[in-house]
């Protein structure tokens, strides 16, 4: 796969360029997904892959070179970092601003991923697809849809 090109589930992958350091055989590949983000490293036998959870990553601090950015994902769950080196410095912009924008949407909506979500037919804030009843507007979405009531008689029934 090539650098940031979206996968199945709509990650994005950024491979370490083969011309910075450690990277001449086997190029560091991070891939970032509504979930996770892991670090791909592989080797003549193996492959070694590191993820921490988007809820879990606590910052993102990019160190911009002349050619190449080093990039490290902080943990707030204790474990160790990921450690990235070799991508272009748009590259790791983008990698942060990309789990900048699930964290975000995570603070916001209360979950990363577009299917777990449905709109309050009374307020049209992103819910949890379970909610019984919308925590923006107090509207009880499954007793109005089960009784059949005109959307106006949902809020606070």
């Amino acid at each position: 796969m090539l650098r940031g090109e979206r996968k199945d589930e709509g990650g994005q992958r950024f491979k370490a360029s083969r011309l910075s350091p450690g990277n001449l055989i086997f190029p560091t590949v991070i891939e970032v997904t509504s979930k996770h983000v892991t670090r791909i490293k592989p080797s003549w036998v193996t492959c070694t892959e590191e993820s921490i959870s988007i809820r879990q990553v606590s910052s993102v601090t990019v160190k911009k070179g002349i050619l190449w950015a080093d990039i490290t994902i902080h943990s707030s769950g204790g474990t160790s970092p990921l450690l990235s080196s070799g991508h272009t410095n748009a590259d790791a912009e983008a990698i942060k601003d990309l789990i900048e924008s699930y964290q975000n949407k995570a603070f916001q909506t209360g979950t990363t991923q577009e299917g777990e979500l449905k709109q309050c037919p009374e307020c049209a804030e992103w819910i949890k697809i379970a909610a019984v009843r919308c925590r923006f507007c107090g509207c009880r979405i499954e007793q109005a849809q089960e009784e059949g009531l005109p959307e106006e008689t949902w809020r606070m029934r």
